[in-house]
């Protein structure tokens, strides 16, 4: 965290300090991955420590527990008791299902929680919940890439990033799955210092710290695919999704003749520039089918496609289904 971004949350802690308290808030859904990512970074701060250094409670949307998109079942304590004075920070936990639902309680709650002063943060689509809940305003934030369109979508005026996390104040949001331990590394790193914080990494096999600002897809196209040519033509084939760029611009933009264009994409992706850009346009739309409520013709038109009868045709030759059909099966 930047000297500006960093709030009284986020204060370096003396040996004396009180534990850091953590409100976790799962959703129907959330990622079992993420939640972990969160949870054990701090149980292992205490454990390498030999203190207390963090304490953390369960919540949830209904008493009992709160079923995970793998079907294992957490048990949480109801969201509505969740009292403010008892906690420092509360971390919506989210995955499947919080893209196009809404849980208006926990809304409620970060509503509430961020009024008495708490810090907010939200793991993977938890940034959907607290767009809906107003607090993302204003603010800069990001969410798991494979949900980045449907939140654009659905807020154009929230400042989305590709970071694997993001600090705006008082408010957090990481890009869930392994983002939430790099995020859960660097709190633990402002309040106890960069080697705790690289022990703990050391403990969970996770390399080097990565820092907020890394692109969430590093290597956009798997380890095999090298060449800086071909990497730059995707870049810019996913930034030019609504508005297709043509090949022979492309291969212009990128200081290549399209010939030499064509060659090291069949070489490396397998096809045409043309040909991997429309499976780009055809992946989002469905994604956009699968998390928005956008009706078949926005879709198409948010994903470079001039006509409806295209989009139908593309998309049953690529997935074997209609759009409308792919959509009531998801």
């Amino acid at each position: 965290m930047s000297e500006r971004e960093i709030a009284d949350f986020a204060a370096a802690r003396t040996i004396g300090s009180a534990p850091f308290r953590l409100a976790i808030i799962s959703v129907p859904g959330f990622a079992l991955m993420s939640f972990a990512s969160v949870i054990e970074p701090a149980r292992a701060a205490n454990r390498m420590s030999g203190r207390k250094l963090y304490e953390w409670k369960l919540f949830g949307t209904t008493p009992g527990g709160v079923e995970s998109n793998s079907g294992i079942e957490v048990a949480s304590n109801p969201v509505a008791e969740l009292d403010p004075a008892d906690f420092d920070m509360a971390i919506v936990c989210a995955a499947t299902h919080a893209e196009t639902k809404r849980f208006m309680a926990v809304e409620a709650a970060m509503r509430r929680l961020h009024r008495a002063g708490l810090a907010i943060a939200a793991v993977s689509t938890g940034s959907f919940v607290l767009a809906r809940a107003g607090l993302l305003a204003g603010k800069r934030c990001t969410v798991h890439w494979d949900y980045a369109d449907s939140f654009r979508e659905a807020f154009p005026d929230v400042d989305l990033l590709n970071d694997l996390f993001v600090v705006d104040g008082r408010i957090l949001t990481c890009a869930g799955a392994t983002a939430a331990l790099d995020m859960m590394l660097e709190l633990i790193q402002c309040h106890h210092g960069r080697e705790l914080a690289r022990q703990i990494a050391d403990q969970f096999l996770h390399g080097g710290i990565r820092g907020a600002t890394e692109g969430q897809r590093q290597v956009l196209l798997g380890a095999a695919v090298r060449n800086t040519v071909v990497q730059k033509a995707v870049q810019r084939m996913e930034a030019t999704v609504e508005e297709p760029v043509s090949p022979a611009k492309l291969a212009d933009e990128l200081g290549v003749s399209q010939r030499q264009l064509e060659r090291l994409s069949k070489r490396y992706l397998g096809c045409t520039p043309a040909k991997f850009h429309a499976q780009l346009r055809l992946q989002r739309a469905r994604r956009m089918l699968r998390q928005t409520e956008l009706s078949v013709a926005e879709i198409a038109i948010a994903c470079g496609f001039v006509s409806l009868s295209h989009f139908a045709k593309a998309y049953r030759r690529q997935f074997s289904v209609s759009p409308r059909q792919d959509r009531q099966a998801a």
